[in-house]
């Protein structure tokens, strides 16, 4: 197993690298599923409801990936908007993070409303994609944690050219958390400035096999989540 440390201005960035292939690309040049681009929303404090907006680009015919982060107080019930597919919702004492998946449709409005049967603080994104399967799952995992190691463990994909998404969402509060993204990824959405951290990464395989192991090390002590989503590309 081959590791790299990467330096940021208050992390060090670690990829491990299982021998063999598939080798990871931080670039779609193997027919994978594309990103168009990414929406992210303001925190909401003690709200019951969180909209997410897709934006401008959104076509018919694309994919569009919500990333719900909520923190505090019980694990509330959530109830995602019609034609949303829960793909995973994974949780610490006090950080949870919900992914879900929608087909755009030409009626569809571009805004989606999350509603929680609680109070609670609430931030999200949506990241758009073209280019993917009826079916755009093809694995996922996560790996949680309270300490200052934000890892997101290997998974085995089972199709040739998956887009990996990562998902890493902390409960820090303080100053901003700084990561570097290493040369084979891309950051698609780097919220590190403002309270609560969170990162969407991205990168592609060019066959299936074991996914890359990411791991942000901070000094700071807080809650995380974090997960990997392989989307599988459409026929070609």
């Amino acid at each position: 197993m081959i590791k790299r440390a990467l330096m940021g201005a208050a992390a060090v960035f670690i990829v491990a690298c299982n021998p063999g292939p598939p080798p990871a690309s931080s670039t779609n040049t193997v027919g994978g599923a594309d990103v168009i681009a990414s929406t992210h929303s303001k925190m909401a404090t003690a709200t019951t409801s969180l909209a997410l907006d897709w934006g401008k680009k959104a076509q018919a015919g694309q994919v569009a990936i919500a990333d719900v982060m909520t923190y505090g107080g019980p694990k509330t019930a959530i109830t995602a908007p019609d034609g949303w597919k829960l793909i995973r919702d994974d949780s610490t004492a006090t950080t949870r993070q919900s992914l879900y998946w929608h087909a755009i449709q030409a009626s569809d409005p571009s805004t989606s409303t999350w509603n929680f049967s609680a109070p609670v603080d609430a931030q999200g994104a949506i990241v758009l994609l073209s280019n993917v399967a009826d079916a755009p799952v093809d694995m996922s995992n996560v790996h949680t944690g309270t300490g200052g190691d934000v890892k997101s463990t290997a998974l085995t994909t089972t199709a040739d050219g998956d887009l990996i998404l990562i998902f890493k969402a902390t409960d820090f509060s303080n100053a901003p958390l700084t990561a570097q993204t290493p040369g084979d990824m891309t950051a698609v959405v780097a919220q590190q400035n403002d309270p609560h951290q969170y990162w969407i990464l991205a990168y592609w395989q060019g066959q299936n096999g074991t996914t890359e192991e990411t791991d942000f090390s901070f000094p700071q002590l807080f809650n995380w989540v974090a997960a990997q989503v392989a989307i599988k590309h459409a026929s070609h």
